[in-house]
């Protein structure tokens, strides 16, 4: 086929349960010198070899952080409407979940993402006057004028979407093969990963 592998450009990512330090720095095939990584960006997403989902969703934060700071002023103006803000704020949502069909959320990550969203509806709705002064909205005031589901809730409705869809594909789709594989063997002693 007349092709010709890179060395420069191709890279090795061991994926194993057993610790990465004893991996040598370097996997040669033949006359090739492949260099190991721990951690790669694939199509705009972090993958790494612990499967850790953290730094993606740190990265997607400060991407949609940017955004949120270049709108900070018309979401803040009251010259806006509470409306046109929300409807900002849903057109940067699926910034950052993007991918997240496949994001496996632990307390922390669920905790960040929903102190952004929160961060972020402060600066929409503002303050409360209450007995002739002013204070921060509760998280329960904020979600009640929002009136949508928090965004682990979204996240988690995106992820049933995706799951409704691989069982609908036909059965010659890659995907559905691998969704219906039976795995051989006994699972490993201890609790299984994320």
């Amino acid at each position: 086929m007349n092709l010709f592998i890179n060395q420069e450009k191709t890279k090795y990512m061991p994926v194993t349960k057993k610790s990465h330090a004893n991996y040598p720095h370097h996997l040669e095939v033949g006359s090739y010198k492949f260099q190991v990584i721990h951690s790669s960006t694939y199509l705009g997403s972090d993958v790494n070899c612990n499967n850790d989902i953290s730094k993606e969703i740190q990265k997607r934060i400060l991407v949609v952080n940017r955004c949120f700071h270049r709108l900070r002023k018309y979401l803040r103006s009251h010259l806006t409407s509470k409306n046109t803000k929300i409807l900002m704020y849903t057109v940067l949502r699926p910034v950052l979940t993007c991918a997240s069909e496949t994001w496996t959320l632990s307390k922390t990550n669920e905790r960040r993402l929903n102190l952004f969203e929160r961060n972020v509806l402060r600066c929409i709705f503002g303050a409360k006057q209450e007995n002739g002064a002013w204070r921060k909205r509760y998280n329960y005031e904020l979600y009640e004028i929002f009136n949508e589901p928090n965004i682990v809730n979204y996240i988690k409705v995106k992820r049933l979407v995706w799951a409704g869809h691989l069982v609908r594909m036909n059965s010659d789709r890659t995907i559905k093969k691998i969704f219906n594989i039976k795995p051989d063997g006994a699972r490993s002693a201890g609790r299984p990963k994320l």
